[in-house]
């Protein structure tokens, strides 16, 4: 009977003076205050400033050097290629007889295909069959002046092939404007890498933001199947 009584007393004590410890993770509610639409914003702006807004710091770097990077490369590889653009006109004219001011690229590249507009000049060897342009598109059925106006303007020769010095001026002159298509390529290429690297932050700070606010976002996308007469479709999901 003591044992009994001296068990109870024990269990009224603990009872008593035992505490309820409850372990709260302040983590995932660290962002409920702040706002999602300004982070995304900001990540639309600047990539990785959405992630340092909402407490992810480390973040920040790799995202601003490569942004940096990308717009390093689509400004100097836009520059690059205008400038070759510019030379090869200047070639042109200088060695084919380009009369026009414009730097068009379509009539330019035109140029590389053919030796000449109307005829080259001192020819004495049978000529390619694609050498003359106006010719050319006579035998494809089209009007001489379909593409660029039969006008001085867009007249061009690079002088007979029976001299290599010609033909030689002829390929400095596409090397130019490969270096320009090539550029171009590169602008086009870090352009889209911009865009994306924008999208994955804005992703990645919806993740954080669904972690760290104690907040749903409830919002989804869906764009469902449209199905047209020849069977093609398209579907997009994005769920969070």
């Amino acid at each position: 009977m003591k044992k009994m009584l001296a068990a109870l007393f024990l269990l009224f004590c603990s009872s008593a003076f035992a505490q309820t410890i409850v372990s709260i993770d302040e983590s995932i509610s660290r962002n409920q205050n702040k706002s999602l639409a300004y982070s995304i914003g900001t990540s639309l702006l600047l990539p990785g400033t959405g992630e340092y807004y909402l407490g992810e710091k480390q973040l920040l770097r790799p995202f601003v050097w490569v942004d940096a990077a990308l717009w390093m490369t689509t400004i100097g590889s836009y520059f690059i290629g205008e400038k070759y653009v510019a030379s090869a006109h200047n070639y042109a004219v200088r060695y084919a007889g380009v009369s026009s001011s414009k730097n068009d690229i379509n009539f330019l590249n035109t140029v590389t295909s053919y030796r000449s507009r109307g005829g080259v000049s001192g020819q004495n060897s049978n000529p390619d069959m694609n050498e003359d342009y106006n010719q050319a598109m006579i035998r494809a059925g089209k009007a001489i002046d379909e593409e660029f106006p039969n006008t001085l303007d867009y007249q061009w020769d690079w002088g007979s092939s029976d001299n290599p010095e010609n033909t030689a001026h002829m390929n400095i002159y596409k090397n130019m404007l490969r270096h320009y298509r090539v550029s171009r390529i590169v602008f086009q290429v870090s352009v889209g890498a911009l865009i994306l690297n924008r999208v994955i932050s804005v992703l990645d700070v919806m993740r954080i933001y669904r972690a760290t606010s104690s907040q749903k976002i409830s919002r989804r996308w869906d764009i469902a199947p449209q199905f047209y007469p020849d069977g093609s479709g398209a579907v997009f999901s994005y769920s969070f």
